[in-house]
């Protein structure tokens, strides 16, 4: 008795009954406490009795984002729908898939505006029986531009049969001087279901009608005709090539290009030169060079005269025994020449407008003589 005395004196000294019985109370309703996901069977859709002489008891397993529904409630439906003038709904485009089907998760999110808002993360969807695929956020602007809404829209899938929660859909939200959390108001359900079984299809055995003909179409006439055609061709070809060699002639004779005429080739040779911009980059002499080159290019073309070969002074010459020769045309003709004889041979620095000048020198000439022929030769020009 002394000793059990002294055994009570030193439990009742240190605390130890109050903390059991704290732990017994603990226990008890931790027992008593039957979950709503408990009374719920999943596969049939009814609720469940506890049975009679029996203590329904349950433990809090790790909950997840993504879960089964037979398992408890997390921590976030015990989250407002709405705070700081932000509310949230999340609805699935069909709440029934089959085994490895995709379906759609939308998230939408109103007054956000001026808001600091966090969505879920794919990697914060990921958990679970059920699995997202894709993630896709879309802001909604009014007439304004000023944010209306956020909406997310997840592909999500599952590989296990059953019904389960989709929960873990946490918005975090900064604004306004002020923190907090939402999450949808109503938990969300996904069937999954397995692969249908394919209805046997009956089949009728009926006795032979015979060969039946097939009649003649399109096709037919294609794949018959178009082979014979080309081979008949080929034929008439190769007849044709036998004929022409034997009389020497060309096998196939192509229109021989109208000529362009003499002035309206140099004419646009010059235009060309103009465009290259030789003298603007500091390219004077050859400037100059195939200007020349070109009106001499055109005597040869017009007239026959071998410009290209002679002297300044025999280019001139021959130009002054020709009919349609003329005195402005020789002016405009000897300006040319020996201004770019200066630069070629004395080293001449023209001023920039004298390189304009000597320009419209060379198309001027090749229009006067070229006016001339056809005044001259009014038969020929009214035969082109």
């Amino acid at each position: 008795m002394k000793l059990k005395k002294i055994i009570f004196l030193c439990c009742l000294t240190c605390g130890v009954f109050p903390t059991m019985g704290q732990s017994q109370q603990d226990n008890r309703m931790v027992d008593s406490r039957v979950t709503l996901d408990d009374r719920y069977d999943t596969k049939q859709g009814n609720p469940q009795q506890p049975s009679r002489g029996k203590t329904a008891t349950t433990q809090r397993p790790h909950t997840s984002p993504l879960q089964k529904s037979n398992t408890p409630s997390d921590s976030t439906l015990q989250l407002p729908s709405s705070f700081n003038g932000v509310t949230v709904k999340a609805w699935l485009d069909t709440s029934s898939i089959i085994i490895g089907g995709q379906t759609t998760l939308h998230i939408r999110l109103e007054g956000v505006d001026g808001k600091n808002i966090h969505l879920p993360q794919p990697k914060e969807l990921q958990m679970g029986p059920v699995e997202a695929l894709a993630l896709k956020n879309d802001t909604i602007r009014d007439d304004k531009g000023s944010i209306k809404a956020y909406e997310q829209h997840v592909s999500i899938t599952s590989f296990e049969t059953g019904t389960h929660r989709i929960a873990g859909i946490k918005i975090d939200i900064a604004g306004d001087g002020a923190v907090g959390a939402i999450a949808p108001a109503d938990s969300l359900f996904l069937e999954v279901q397995y692969m249908p079984d394919a209805d046997t299809v009956k089949c009728e055995v009926k006795e032979d009608a015979g060969m039946m003909e097939e009649p003649i179409n399109f096709g037919d006439v294609c794949r018959i005709g178009i082979p014979t055609l080309l081979i008949a061709l080929l034929i008439a070809a190769i007849i044709w090539i036998i004929i022409r060699r034997k009389q020497n002639k060309p096998i196939v004779v192509l229109p021989k290009p109208k000529p362009i005429p003499a002035d309206k080739k140099a004419i646009s040779d010059l235009e060309a030169l103009r465009r290259k911009e030789l003298w603007q980059k500091g390219r004077i002499k050859r400037y100059y060079t195939d200007m020349t080159d070109i009106v001499r290019r055109f005597l040869r073309n017009m007239y026959g005269i071998s410009a290209t070969e002679m002297t300044t002074r025999q280019t001139l010459n021959a130009f002054h025994g020709i009919a349609d020769w003329s005195e402005d045309s020789e002016s405009l003709l000897r300006q040319l020449l020996q201004q770019a004889d200066m630069v070629k041979f004395a080293k001449s620095q023209p001023q920039s407008y004298e390189h304009d000048q000597a320009m419209q020198n060379a198309i001027d000439f090749i229009r006067k003589v070229a006016e001339n022929h056809r005044i001259n030769n009014p038969e020929k020009e009214e035969n082109k």
